[in-house]
């Protein structure tokens, strides 16, 4: 890091200290974690709960999302997964295992078999509350709104922190984290090396203090920094300063979800490449109206890294918002609609050189045969717009899911 940054990062450790050192106590104890007693199946410290769904059993009109020249195929994709949690004594053992089967009807080669797993232990020591986590993931689907190829990869995490209670209701945070990511070597994505631009880790240390404002909501004040390396692109090496206050909201209160909205100052270390600082957001929450209506709303702004040579970062920004109406019975329709803005920073200019974008629209209507099980149907349409050509494309799904369990 260079001096600047480690005078950020001082300055940022002082700000949360003096927060935690003055903080008031406020109206309620942060909630516990799932019980083992409320999962589905569960004999005394033993809880599990196994879900099942068959996602996109359609059609797919553009497989590649090529901008000329559209395949279209017939598809699905299978997902069990299970979910177990042990407890014993103090400790807490939770376990998560999923694995995808994706089937293509005429494209062969995209098919794949995706598995990902995650672990975690907990324990309960009073006033400490230490935690360790590790998660895999091996998978062939697409990374993300921008690289259309399904290219295989592993992801790989390891986090590990702790809590400390150190007033009624005022609590110290600490965590820390690694995150690597590896394309498998010959991946390539238009004319460029997925393997060679991608292959990282991140390593992140965060530090904050808890409050817990009412019985159903938590303030969370967290500073944190980041180290993005790479393996054989050391030019898009970079350091991360993130102050992100974060509200919390109990999932039976009347909105539900978690609001971040801080700032995040993003340092590369080639001089060529232009910084990024300001603010940065992530929403995942959710309200219902009247006990019929619900509304879930998905905002995010970050930065990203991108598979191109000469642009190796975007700016992510967008949004989604999906309404789900309960109608008479056990019928329920769904509509959503959402959008995401890739401004792109390239190495030639110290300006955005492009911005792509990308929308989604679609409408369904579902039957809950049971209060565990669910057939939905779905019209899904999907754009990219672009100043380069080959990246744009139009894409129409229709689609029917079954789910099982919650």
């Amino acid at each position: 890091m260079t001096t600047a940054t480690h005078t950020r990062s001082a300055l940022a450790c002082v700000l949360v200290t003096c927060v935690c050192l003055f903080a008031a106590p406020v109206a309620a104890q942060t909630q516990p974690p799932e019980a083992v007693e409320s999962m589905p199946i569960h004999l005394g410290p033993v809880g599990l709960r196994p879900t099942l769904a068959i996602t996109s059993a359609g059609t797919d009109s553009n497989v590649f999302n090529t901008a000329e020249n559209p395949q279209d195929d017939v598809t699905a994709t299978v997902i069990p997964r299970l979910v177990a949690r042990v407890r014993a004594s103090r400790l807490l053992f939770s376990y998560g295992a999923a694995t995808d089967f994706v089937y293509f009807k005429q494209f062969k080669d995209e098919q794949s078999v995706n598995f990902g797993s995650d672990g975690r232990i907990d324990i309960n020591l009073g006033r400490l509350q230490p935690y360790a986590s590790t998660g895999w993931v091996s998978t062939k689907e697409r990374l993300n709104a921008e690289v259309d190829v399904r290219a295989p990869r592993t992801q790989r995490t390891m986090m590990g922190g702790a809590r400390l209670l150190v007033a009624s209701r005022t609590s110290l945070l600490f965590n820390a984290r690694r995150f690597d990511i590896d394309f498998d070597e010959g991946s390539q994505f238009g004319h460029a090396d997925l393997a060679h631009n991608l292959n990282s880790r991140a390593d992140s240390l965060e530090s904050g203090v808890q409050f817990a404002l009412t019985p159903l909501t938590t303030l969370n004040m967290t500073a944190s920094v980041q180290r993005d390396r790479f393996d054989s692109a050391p030019e898009r090496n970079a350091d991360t300063l993130r102050i992100t206050p974060t509200l919390q909201f109990d999932p039976t209160s009347l909105i539900r979800g978690t609001v971040t909205i801080g700032y995040r100052h993003f340092e590369t270390l080639d001089p060529a490449l232009p910084d990024y600082s300001g603010v940065i957001v992530q929403v995942v929450a959710g309200y219902t109206l009247l006990e019929k209506t619900k509304f879930d709303v998905d905002l995010a702004r970050d930065v990203q890294y991108s598979f191109e040579d000469l642009e190796p970062y975007y700016l992510a920004t967008g949004g989604r918002l999906t309404v789900t109406h309960q109608l008479t019975g056990p019928f329920d329709v769904q509509a959503y609609g959402g959008r995401q803005t890739l401004a792109y920073r390239s190495t030639a200019t110290l300006s955005e050189t492009r911005s792509d974008r990308v929308e989604t629209f679609g409408a369904g209507a579902g039957y809950r045969v049971h209060s565990l099980f669910r057939i939905g149907f779905t019209w899904e349409e999907n754009r990219r717009l672009s100043d380069v050509h080959d990246r744009r494309y139009d894409r129409r799904r229709l689609f029917a899911s079954f789910t099982y369990g919650s």
